[in-house]
C-alpha cells in the first residue's frame, strides 16, 4: 500500500495513458471498420492526455527523472552538488509556484462560469482543477527531494557509497548484457 501511495502520481497517469490508448484504438475500428466513430472520444482523450502529462511529470519529480543538467552538476563534489540540485530544486518550485498562480483565476472561471466540454458535458472546472493540485503535489515532491539529499549527503559526504553503488549497478548491466548475447 505504501508503494501505490509513494508513487500514486505515476500510477494515475499510466490508468490516464492507458484509457485514452484504448479510447483512440476503439474510435479508430469503429471509424474505419464500423464506419462509425465515438463522438465524444476526442475530447475525452484531449482530457486524458492532459492528465497523464501532469500526472506523469508530478511522477518523474517524484523519480527523480526531470529534466536537469547532470553534466553540470556531476562535475561538483558531493557537497557541491547537493547545494546545486537544492537550488535546482528551489528555482523548480518557484516555476511550479508561477504557474500554480497563472493557471488559478483560469480554473476560477471556469468554475463561476460553469463551462462545460461541448459533446461530453463535463466541466472544464473538473479537469483543470487538477493542475494545481499536481503543481502543489511536485512542490511537495520537490521538498521531499530536498530533505531526502540532505539526509543522502549526511550519511555519505564523501559521496563514496553512491559511487560504488552505481559502478555495482553498471557492472551488473554489463554482466547481464554479455550473458544475453552469449545465449544467442
Amino acid at each position: 500500500m505504501k508503494k501505490v501511495l509513494n508513487n500514486f502520481e505515476v500510477y494515475i497517469g499510466t490508468v490516464c495513458s492507458l484509457a485514452m490508448v484504448c479510447i483512440l484504438f476503439a474510435n479508430v475500428i469503429g471509424r474505419y471498420v464500423l464506419s462509425n466513430s465515438i463522438k465524444w472520444a476526442e475530447e475525452v482523450c484531449l482530457m486524458l492526455f492532459i492528465l497523464s502529462i501532469y500526472f506523469g511529470a508530478a511522477g518523474a519529480v517524484r523519480t527523480r527523472q526531470h529534466l536537469r543538467l547532470d553534466i553540470l552538476i556531476s562535475r561538483f563534489k558531493p557537497k557541491g552538488r547537493m547545494i546545486l540540485e537544492i537550488i535546482d530544486n528551489c528555482i523548480f518550485m518557484a516555476f511550479n509556484g508561477i504557474m500554480l498562480f497563472g493557471i488559478m483565476p483560469l480554473v476560477m472561471q471556469l468554475y463561476n462560469n460553469g463551462t462545460a466540454a461541448a459533446v461530453t458535458g463535463i466541466p472544464k472546472f473538473a479537469i483543470y482543477i487538477w493542475l494545481p493540485i499536481l503543481f502543489i503535489v511536485m512542490v511537495i515532491r520537490l521538498i521531499q527531494d530536498c530533505i531526502q539529499r540532505v539526509k543522502d549527503y549526511q550519511d555519505d559526504p564523501t559521496g563514496e557509497k553512491k559511487a560504488a553503488a552505481e559502478l555495482a549497478a553498471m557492472q551488473a548491466m554489463l554482466v547481464e548484457e554479455t550473458d544475453g548475447k552469449e545465449g544467442e
